[in-house]
């Protein structure tokens, strides 16, 4: 069986599925079907998370089995570099990285890393703007992390805990060598989407293509409702599963994304909510500093330092 040579493992909300669409624009890259199978967090469990909408979105779609998840990559093939991109990978990274070493040893590793106040924010809207998350702010979301993590909730929902980073950096450093473990940031794809992709591309092994990283749109796009009887209609398709499945049967994910992108309006951080934040933080951030390179590194990471 085909292995992997590459994993995007990102922290939630910091641009990996934008980084996955544009690394399948390279003719000799393959990226898995769902690109996020969850294998390396969740291999030989049986998922049965429990917040609202985890049910559809991740115990059924996970994929748990060696075989099953092999078999998503092509037997025969030419591609340059395959592979997935889980933000699970790198949350579970306890978990994960043995089975990474014993399924592909020699992969390359793509941490995706955001500001971690502006990923929980982000997370908080992404999962409001589905019609899972009844909370009315992020810092109630916060609050009731506790809660949730006890009650099994999916790692989407630990909104500080997901936004802690240096443990697994490290973690993926000390089992792969820092020249195997590439560190990029959101802020790297706003700024640069292209630059961006391309750098991740040769990371990974391929060589320049033309038309590479170019046309892919803005994905998992997060923000608050534009209309709510409009967004109500479709959560209620959503939690359909003959509909759901009919659907993305029918259309392309680019297709939904673009539809869902255009209900949404965008939400900013509150200045207050970042300052009650931001000292969860300030620690993890520190460590984080010593461990990536402060000159390709955004402000955030190295006013930490």
């Amino acid at each position: 069986m085909t292995v992997p040579t590459f994993l995007v493992v990102g922290a939630g909300r910091s641009g990996t599925t934008g980084l996955a669409e544009g690394l399948r624009t390279h003719p000799d890259v393959f990226v898995t079907t769902p690109k996020e199978p969850h294998y390396f967090a969740l291999h030989d469990t049986v998922p049965a998370f429990r917040a609202p909408g985890d049910d559809a979105t991740i115990n059924r779609v996970a994929v748990t089995d060696r075989d099953a998840y092999l078999a998503l990559y092509p037997t025969q093939h030419d591609y340059q570099a395959l592979g997935d991109a889980a933000v699970s990978t790198l949350y579970y990274h306890q978990h994960a990285i043995p089975e990474i070493q014993a399924v592909a040893p020699d992969v390359r590793i793509v941490i995706m890393l955001r500001e971690p106040v502006a990923r929980a924010h982000s997370a908080f809207d992404y999962m409001a703007a589905r019609g899972f998350e009844t909370a009315p702010s992020l810092l109630d979301g916060v609050a009731a992390e506790d809660r949730r993590v006890a009650e099994n909730w999916h790692h989407l929902w630990h909104y500080t805990r997901m936004s802690h980073y240096a443990d697994a950096v490290q973690a993926f450093q000390e089992a792969f060598g820092r020249d195997r473990v590439g560190i990029w940031y959101y802020d790297d794809l706003q700024a640069d989407y292209l630059t961006t992709v391309r750098e991740v591309l040769r990371f990974i092994g391929t060589a320049p293509a033309e038309g590479e990283a170019t046309g892919v749109p803005i994905v998992n796009a997060s923000g608050s409702p534009r209309s709510k009887l409009i967004q109500s209609a479709l959560h209620a398709a959503t939690r359909n599963e003959p509909v759901r499945r009919t659907v993305k049967r029918l259309t392309s994910y680019r297709a939904r994304e673009a539809v869902r992108r255009r209900l949404l309006a965008r939400n900013d951080l509150a200045s207050d909510v970042h300052r009650q934040l931001a000292p969860l933080f300030s620690e993890d951030l520190h460590r984080l500093a010593k461990l990536v390179d402060l000159d390709r590194a955004p402000r955030w990471v190295k006013e930490a330092d």
